[in-house]
């Protein structure tokens, strides 16, 4: 039981109070024998550590801390007044002289000296204490905050998964439904989607040409509706490396809405363009740019997450490092976004 507690108390903890006991043990040898010193010494730290001790773990969260002011600060004086005679029984008078010079003081003043010097032990061990809790209240505060930021986070995440699953198997049973000979390739892409999503997308951060092979792939797996979305869709990729990261699907609601409002199926001109740039300064920039019609751009999903959850994701993983734009023109709908990496 002893060892436990011994490794229980910080290194550094125990080295200061050596510290701080061979500095009482050199004031109290420039006047005695160092066996005297040494006794002195220890008698002097020893006793003001238990001020510390008692008063930080029994004292304090005891009394002060549930606002019984008058039962702590008598406590203290017991405690002070009863240490400060011990102190005076225990080391001999003129082991407390410590300049080299045959003077005896008086025991009243021997015993307010020490009675104040243990005062001002206690006053910084109450200051102490409390630097202490504050820091750890802090610490707690911001690690409630963490696991608060990372729970918001992974759930706006697991949002987006049977968004996207309910949206492609809606196409999948299209072609299905048609006898398309596409069906099974877009059912084998869609597997290599989500062993992605469902693997890899656990940690928070995910390598930028992982993440852009994902888009590709989606990319890939529209062109397989028609031959309309083979020709009409355009995705170019430059300044991606590795060693980059970007947070796992930012970007995928950017193409599930290009693919909501575009109007490839009815306009002979309609199209999408994505486009992903880093440049130099490790700045991403995404945008994509899908052409609509009045039809097209009324087909929304009513309990859709969309562009709110990526604002929030945003908001969230980039706070003042990402600049989104949203434009809703007549014939177009764009998204600019620039995120610093």
């Amino acid at each position: 039981m002893k060892n436990t507690a011994l490794k229980k108390v910080p290194t550094i903890t125990l080295f200061a109070w050596l510290g701080y006991w061979l500095i009482w043990v050199l004031m109290f040898s420039n006047a005695q024998q160092p066996q005297a010193a040494v006794w002195g010494a220890t008698i002097h730290v020893g006793l003001q550590a238990i001020i510390v001790y008692l008063n930080t773990l029994v004292l304090i969260p005891s009394f002060l801390e549930k606002r019984r002011y008058l039962f702590y600060g008598l406590l203290c004086f017991a405690v002070l007044v009863l240490l400060s005679k011990l102190q005076l029984t225990l080391v001999p008078a003129d082991v407390k002289v410590i300049l080299k010079r045959n003077i005896q003081y008086p025991r009243a003043f021997q015993f307010a000296r020490t009675y104040l010097l243990f005062m001002v032990v206690l006053i910084i061990s109450t200051a102490w204490k409390f630097a202490v809790d504050r820091f750890h209240a802090l610490q707690t505060q911001n690690e409630m905050a963490r696991k608060q930021l990372e729970s918001e986070l992974q759930f706006l995440k697991n949002q987006i998964n049977p968004h996207f699953l309910f949206n492609t198997l809606n196409n999948i049973y299209t072609l299905a439904y048609l006898k398309e000979d596409n069906a099974a390739p877009m059912i084998m892409r869609l597997s290599e989607l989500l062993r992605y999503m469902l693997y890899q997308c656990r940690a928070q951060w995910v390598p930028l040409q992982d993440e852009v092979t994902f888009l590709r792939n989606i990319l890939e797996m529209q062109k397989l509706k028609s031959e309309i979305y083979e020709q009409r869709m355009t995705f170019e990729v430059t300044g991606v490396s590795s060693g980059q990261l970007i947070a796992p699907l930012l970007l995928l609601t950017f193409l599930e809405n290009s693919f909501k409002h575009s109007d490839l199926d009815m306009n002979p001109q309609g199209y999408i363009f994505v486009s992903l740039q880093v440049d130099d300064r490790n700045t991403l920039s995404f945008i994509c740019i899908n052409s609509k019609g009045g039809a097209a751009s009324q087909r929304s999903e009513p309990h859709g997450i969309g562009l709110a959850n990526v604002k929030k994701r945003l908001e969230l993983t980039y706070p003042g490092r990402h600049i989104l734009k949203v434009i809703d023109n007549t014939s177009t709908f764009e998204i600019r976004l620039i995120v610093n990496l």
